[in-house]
């Protein structure tokens, strides 16, 4: 450790993939990194922005596979944070949005690291932009609503009941695997079978 301050680590939400779709902070923050430690679903344009000599750290999880499991993550960023470096903490979609970025944040306060948090645009929002698609209509969708299709326990439990509301637009995240059982148990808990739906 040096006996400069810390800098904050920064936890950055990379959007759908577009560089275009980041925030201005975003980019410059991007830009002046020592150590960029990215996920999977952060795309090649946008860690080209990633300067040359900055260090590039892998940390991409998949459904069951984990190249690196969240607790080395939480560590690794304290590690790198305390070395002094300009850490940012590159995520797709938006931290908070089924991210992880709270979990990260709360480990590196419990740790003294201090971090700061630049919002992305959901992978939700962006995607269904991009497709045409919007989450409220008039007359079609009052309200929209944000669920994981996949549970850490395996179990997907959810309210059913409460999810089959045909006028609220209700997005899955992680739900390609038990795209059946969330079919089959809203359909169960009332929702119409010729309901209109995308898998993007």
């Amino acid at each position: 450790m040096t006996g400069k301050p810390l800098r904050p680590v920064a936890i950055i939400g990379a959007g759908p993939g577009d560089p275009d779709l980041l925030t201005v902070k975003a980019h410059r923050l991007i830009g002046e990194a020592d150590v960029v430690v990215y996920d999977l679903l952060v795309s090649v344009e946008i860690l080209d922005l990633v300067p040359p000599g900055a260090t590039r750290i892998f940390a991409g999880k998949r459904a069951r596979k984990h190249f690196m499991p969240q607790e080395e993550i939480n560590e690794l960023l304290v590690s790198l944070a305390k070395s002094g470096r300009r850490v940012v903490r590159l995520k797709g979609g938006d931290p908070f949005v089924f991210g992880r970025g709270g979990e990260e944040a709360l480990y590196l306060a419990e740790n003294g690291i201090a971090f700061e948090m630049v919002p992305g645009i959901t992978a939700s929002a962006g995607c269904t932009a991009y497709s045409g698609i919007p989450f409220t209509h008039r007359g079609l969708a009052t309200g929209v609503r944000f669920v994981t299709g996949h549970r850490h326990d395996g179990e997907l439990d959810l309210n059913w009941r409460s999810l089959a509301d045909p006028d609220t637009t209700l997005v899955v995240y992680m739900g390609l695997t038990n795209v059946q059982k969330i079919s089959d148990e809203l359909i169960k808990a009332g929702l119409a079978g010729d309901t209109p739906a995308a898998a993007i």
